[in-house]
């Protein structure tokens, strides 16, 4: 991928193949991508039936990585898309679908994700491959994300054990928190004894995500621990990685050094929002409510674009990162309904995408939703980012 630290991508060091690490090569594609309109609910559904038409592998849990395979591609999905994948078919079962075809897919997540689980080292934590594959690299941001994830699964579901794989995450994402740079978060075990690897840094991704779970499995059960390491994780990232000017949050900072990379991304903003949100929520601060109303509004001024004719579309790139950006506009909503501009402007550019950015046989979608250029279209990233997007939107619309 663009990877999500720029620096990552000349020494990413991986025990198992190459990740974290994208390449953006744009590709035009010309043809009719119009289609009918649907609730976000079908859109969701229809979505994800695609991807398991392009991306699905027979006789196994796991999907493709990307369709069409692209050099260096693992023999199954990276445990982040794959993570999402099973979001995706959470979502369509908290949207309302219980026919046993939206069953399967849960199913059949759920069982692949086990595969990924690794308790072979301390603290156990899932790898970027599946286990059957050999050990390989655990990164802290992964395991916040699918620690959210299993927990929203476990809200849905009432598995006990879901919840108890969240805490799994939790437990690993913050045993990578030491008090070098100030505090935060490491972001791959594999180097975090190694000060001259370029990734030897504390990033706002996993620090921001790792509080957001916390606050989520405080809100569950009320454990003060999850409660003051999240406050210690949002006070770190607001501190060292929040942009002054324009609000936003910069990507990481090089332990041995102190150098900052300034790359923004829209779920790091996405992810502070959320836990700001949660946190006025959690304490009545008013002082939370407007850290995550100034980062909103800030986010949206950074993260789109005038599009001549069309109107505001969000950033053309990373369409999972922009529903980690959802996220955070969907929480702040509940205590600010002026949220729902942002809200409104991002599913006004996926109905524009479910018409006109979309290739006309896979249906795979561009991932510039104005339909201009369809950049790494082959990505599984890219496409169930789109299918949380929708089904996030028809449960937010209460559609039926």
């Amino acid at each position: 991928m663009r990877s999500i630290f720029l620096m990552i991508a000349a020494a990413a060091i991986t025990l198992t193949g190459c990740y974290k690490e994208r390449e953006d090569v744009p590709v035009k594609v010309e043809g009719d991508t119009t289609s009918v309109q649907l609730t976000y609910k079908l859109k969701a559904r229809q979505a994800l039936e695609d991807i398991y038409k392009n991306y699905g592998i027979g006789g196994s849990h796991y999907v493709r990585e990307s369709f069409p395979a692209q050099p260096g591609d693992p023999k199954y999905a990276y445990l982040w898309p794959y993570s999402a994948m099973f979001t995706a078919a959470t979502l369509l079962k908290q949207a309302g679908y219980t026919d046993e075809a939206a069953q399967g897919y849960y199913n059949t997540t759920l069982a692949g994700m086990q595969g990924y689980l690794d308790a072979s080292r301390t603290p156990a934590a899932y790898q970027s491959v599946p286990v059957s594959e050999g050990l390989a690299d655990r990164f802290y941001d992964d395991n916040a994300i699918t620690g959210i994830d299993m927990l929203e699964a476990y809200h849905v579901t009432g598995n006990a054990q879901l919840l108890q794989n969240a805490k799994i995450c939790y437990e690993f994402c913050a045993s990578g928190e030491t008090p070098e740079a100030g505090g935060g978060l490491h972001w791959n075990e594999g180097v975090r004894n190694h000060p001259d690897d370029p990734n030897y840094i504390k990033a706002t991704n996993v620090t921001a995500l790792s509080a957001t779970l916390a606050l989520q499995l405080y809100q569950q059960d009320k454990n003060e621990v999850y409660l003051t390491s999240a406050k210690r994780w949002y006070n770190w990232v607001k501190q060292y990685m929040l942009d002054p000017a324009d609000k936003t949050f910069w990507n990481s900072i090089w332990i041995k050094d102190g150098s900052i990379n300034y790359a923004k991304w829209t779920y790091n903003s996405g992810a502070m929002i959320q836990n700001a949100a949660l946190l006025y929520k959690i304490t009545g601060e008013e002082s939370y409510l407007a850290d995550a109303k100034t980062w909103a509004q800030g986010s949206y001024n950074v993260f789109t674009r005038e599009v001549s004719g069309l109107g505001r579309f969000f950033t053309p790139h990373d369409p999972w990162f922009t529903a980690v950006l959802l996220r955070g506009y969907l929480e702040l909503y509940k205590a600010d309904a002026t949220a729902a501009t942002y809200i409104n402007t991002l599913a006004a550019n996926v109905d524009y995408a479910w018409q006109h950015a979309r290739l006309p046989d896979t249906k795979q979608f561009y991932e510039d939703w104005s339909g201009s250029d369809v950049g790494r279209y082959y990505s599984l990233l890219t496409h169930i980012g789109m299918v949380e997007i929708y089904a996030r939107l028809s449960i937010w619309k209460n559609e039926q």
